[in-house]
C-alpha cells in the first residue's frame, strides 16, 4: 500500500498524532529503525490520539487479568484481546491489524507483514513483577510491540531493557525504555532481539498493550499459551 494513501486515510488519521503523518517523518523514522541498537526498534512518543486511547485504557480495565508466575515472570495478562467483545478493544485492535496501520509500520521496517492478523493481549506489572531476558522467537512473529498505558519514573523500575548479544546469548544490558503513556515501541524479532521488563519496584502499575506482528509468508499461527 502506497505511504501516501496511508497517511491520508480517514481511519489513519482519526487514530494517529498529526506529527507522525508525513512522508518526511516516516523516512527519519525509517532510518531510526534500522540504525537503532542493540537491534533494529524505534520508540514513539505521543503516538495515538489522546482521547481514543483512554477510552481504550478505560476498556481494557473491564478485561480479566490473570495471574502469571514462573522463575522467570511474575505479572499479570489477558487472554486474547482478537476475541475480546468490548467495542473500543475491537476496535483499536482492528485498526492495529488494518492495512493502513499494518503498511505503515512496513514502511518503517522494510518488512512484509500480515494484515488482519496480529497477537494482542493486555499486561499488568504491579511491585516486585518482572520479565526475565528473552528473544521473542516464536514461528511468524517478526515484530513484536508495546503500547503503554500508564506512566512510570525511572526510579519505579519496569523498564523496558535491551541487550547486547554475545552470538546468541544476551550479556550486557544497553537501552532502557520508560513506559511513558501513548509511547508505541516496536522492535524486529530475531535471534539477537533479547529484552526484558525490569522490576517494578513501586507501588504503581504498569500498564500496557503488546503483542506481535505476523510475516506475510509465514505459515499459518497456532494460537500459543504462552505469550510474554
Amino acid at each position: 500500500m502506497e505511504i501516501s494513501s496511508i497517511l491520508t486515510n480517514k481511519s489513519f488519521q482519526e487514530w494517529i498524532n498529526p506529527r507522525y503523518r508525513t512522508k518526511s517523518k516516516v523516512e527519519e523514522l525509517k532510518k531510526k529503525f534500522q540504525g537503532n541498537s542493540p537491534f533494529p526498534h524505534v520508540e514513539l512518543e505521543n503516538f495515538f490520539n489522546e482521547q481514543k486511547l483512554a477510552l481504550v485504557l478505560k476498556a481494557l480495565m473491564k478485561e480479566q487479568f490473570l495471574e502469571k508466575e514462573s522463575d522467570l515472570f511474575k505479572f499479570m495478562q489477558t487472554g486474547d484481546l482478537n476475541a475480546s467483545d468490548i467495542p473500543e478493544i475491537q476496535e483499536f485492535k482492528d485498526f492495529l491489524a488494518s492495512k493502513e496501520c499494518v503498511g505503515f509500520v512496513e514502511a518503517i521496517t522494510e518488512l512484509k507483514l500480515k494484515t488482519n492478523s496480529i497477537d494482542i493481549f493486555g499486561s499488568l506489572y504491579q511491585n516486585t513483577d518482572f520479565l526475565l531476558p528473552h528473544d521473542d522467537q516464536l514461528e511468524g512473529r517478526k515484530i513484536a510491540f508495546m503500547i503503554y498505558l500508564s506512566n512510570l519514573e525511572a526510579k519505579d523500575g519496569g523498564k523496558l531493557m535491551f541487550y547486547k548479544t554475545k552470538g546468541s546469548i544476551p550479556r550486557e544490558e544497553e537501552k532502557a525504555i520508560i513506559p511513558i503513556w501513548n509511547t508505541f515501541v516496536f522492535f524486529k524479532v530475531s535471534e539477537k532481539s533479547f529484552h526484558e521488563v525490569e522490576e517494578v519496584i513501586a507501588n504503581k502499575q504498569r500498564i500496557a498493550i503488546g503483542g506481535w506482528f505476523h510475516g506475510a509468508y509465514a505459515k499459518s499461527f497456532v494460537p500459543q499459551e504462552r505469550k510474554y
